[in-house]
């Protein structure tokens, strides 16, 4: 039997795939049930509340002593610059993974480098 919490939700429930960052470790998932055995691996998972994005740009909050993700946070919305930082200062990088291209940001829109960092996630 599975002993994974599920991850509840406050409100209403984010687009997926969604992006978490636990203290420099980004992490996604592209369900409930793949985020939740994501963030269940995590030994170092202190009861805090942590920053999420949601496929949107969205930013959401999960509080990890309840397991909730929550649409009320203090970074509403996050930018195409912040989200390539976030991916490419992550603590969980392995050597063999490029950076994202911080480069010609005006031409990309919000929603493809979203996808492209999610696929770079999925592959880590």
């Amino acid at each position: 039997m599975d002993k994974t919490p599920p991850v509840h939700f406050l409100f209403r429930k984010p687009k997926y795939p969604v992006i978490v960052d636990i203290d420099g470790v980004v992490i996604c998932g592209r369900s409930a049930i793949t985020l939740a055995k994501r963030l269940s691996k995590l030994i170092n998972l202190k009861e805090k509340t942590y920053n999420a994005i949601d496929s949107n740009g969205e930013g959401w909050s999960f509080y990890s002593d309840k397991w909730v993700l929550s649409p009320l946070c203090t970074k509403k919305r996050w930018t195409k610059l912040e989200i390539i930082r976030l991916y490419n200062n992550r603590k969980n990088k392995t050597s063999d993974h490029d950076t994202y291209s911080e480069k010609s940001l005006s031409s990309k829109r919000l929603d493809r480098v979203l996808i492209d960092i999610f696929e770079l996630l999925n592959k880590t």
